[in-house]
């Protein structure tokens, strides 16, 4: 979950030349003029030297006319006819594929140091191809692979149009083919949202849980149960709820709703965040303070922004991570070995409540945002120690992405081992390999906070937000629960 509003500018830099550079022909002349304390040299040297010197200038005449330009006008050429974006793929959407990853762009080039500024914002004034980007719905960084996971027909529609607050926690229930998302906001909203998907075009409704929730933001599916990690915290909420942060278990099929965990021996979570489900049952959740942000929480952190590990059998639960700025979006490898977390450091707690430019967002909110802070996402090997009472523990950090743009948000993994990122602040989705390496982009038209996969074959592709909700029809398959 993250925000929408950032604080930054640009970083200009000059090179400055040396007061020790001196070229090659200046140089050589002072030596054919010497001053008159110097008038050492015999008429023998003096002559050698402007010799060497009037040679110079004839060399450099006969080199730099003819020959450069011709070389200049090559090389214009050369960029001309390679441009960096090209139309590619299926007619079924706008896709664009970049020439090795965009990673040689004209000089001329500029981006703003604001996140917030997409991809598609970099300035290439030197190549009239980049404006293919603005209205692409994908942009695939890596051809073959970005070309196959897209298929035949890959479609993008925007289904719903929802509030200007922050959506999340998207999950998909096969036994209804329905999909549950959360509305962060306004403060004391107590609902809900549930698409239908067993009507064309889906219908969109609030609902309520027995008791009510205040305020989830992460989800997953287990077992028949939606698991929430909530993040609303108050205890003056409509009808006389009281309510913490921590993990609640939904059922469905009934709406009834039972919290399993409110606190950390005696301490209020600051807001869970994110939330993944292991093999063996345990819940691993991220634990972040936009709530207090986001004016959902009346009591600042408590603790330490951490990564926890819960096991509802027993009640036991486990700080498994504590390097992180933000933790935030979390999932599990196909395999179970792997963990990724996102970190959305850029965004902080802020000191003034703001609706954003243009009174964007619906209510006011205090969220930073800081440019050069983290935007990364990190793999961790899962361990298991042996036996029944074994607790698994995380090694072998490390980063495999920083964010194109935005902040890396909800992550989800494909069957096939592909991270699938929504971006926060930013109007798009990443897909990446298991290493990091980016294949493809999906842009849509409004932020997006999290995503989830739907239907009989897992290739519906959800995008959940401010101000919008999105459909993604194409080849690359979500998780089987």
């Amino acid at each position: 979950m993250t925000g929408i509003f950032q604080l930054g500018g640009k970083k200009t830099s000059t090179i400055a030349k040396s007061p020790n550079s001196v070229d090659f022909a200046s140089h050589i002349a002072s030596l054919s003029s010497p001053p008159a304390s110097k008038a050492l040299f015999s008429s023998k040297m003096r002559y050698q030297i402007s010799a060497l010197s009037a040679l110079f200038t004839m060399s450099t005449a006969l080199v730099s006319s003819k020959p450069i330009a011709e070389m200049s006008a090559l090389n214009s050429r050369a960029t001309a006819s390679k441009p960096v974006v090209s139309k590619c793929g299926p007619s079924t959407a706008d896709i664009v594929c970049l020439d090795k990853y965009g990673s040689v762009l004209p000089p001329s080039f500029s981006r703003d140091a604001n996140p917030a500024v997409g991809y598609a914002g970099t300035k290439v004034p030197d190549d009239s191809s980049w404006q293919l980007l603005a209205n692409a719905s994908f942009m695939i960084f890596d051809q073959k692979r970005g070309l196959e996971i897209l298929g035949k027909s890959p479609k993008i529609e925007k289904v719903f149009d929802v509030l200007n607050v922050i959506h999340e926690a998207p999950v998909y229930v096969p036994s209804q083919n329905k999909l549950y998302v959360a509305q962060d906001g306004p403060p004391g909203n107590l609902s809900s949202l549930v698409i239908d998907l067993n009507v064309n075009p889906p219908t969109l409704k609030t609902f309520e849980t027995t008791p009510q929730t205040y305020q989830p933001n992460g989800a997953a599916f287990h077992d028949g149960k939606i698991y929430w990690a909530v993040l609303g915290n108050n205890v003056t909420l409509p009808d006389g709820l009281k309510q913490r942060p921590g993990i609640a278990r939904l059922d469905p099929a009934t709406g009834k709703v039972e919290t399993i965990l409110n606190n950390y021996y005696g301490y209020f979570f600051s807001g869970p965040n994110d939330i993944a489900v292991d093999r063996d049952g345990d819940i691993w959740f991220t634990d972040s303070d936009y709530s207090y942000g986001l004016s959902l929480s009346d009591v600042p952190s408590q603790t330490q922004l951490l990564t926890y590990r819960f096991r509802p059998s027993t009640g036991a639960v486990t700080v498994v991570e504590d390097t992180l700025n933000h933790p935030n979006g979390i999932a599990f490898s196909p395999d179970g070995r792997t963990l990724y977390i996102t970190d959305s450091g850029l965004e902080s707690v802020g000191k003034t409540a703001t609706r954003g430019q243009g009174d964007f967002y619906n209510y006011p909110i205090k969220i930073d945002f800081i440019g050069t802070a983290k935007r990364n996402i990190y793999a961790f090997d899962v361990n298991r120690n042996q036996g029944p009472n074994g607790n698994p523990y995380l090694s072998n950090k490390r980063v495999i992405f920083q964010a194109v743009e935005g902040a890396p948000d909800g992550l989800k993994v494909a069957a096939n081992g592909y991270l699938v990122v929504a971006s926060g602040l930013s109007t798009g989705v990443d897909i990446l390999d298991s290493s990091g390496a980016l294949i493809a982009r999906i842009q849509a038209t409004h932020p997006v906070e999290n995503i989830a996969w739907s239907g009989k074959d897992l290739k519906t592709l959800w995008l959940v937000g401010i101000g919008g909700i999105t459909r993604v029809d194409f080849d690359l398959a979500g998780p089987k629960n």
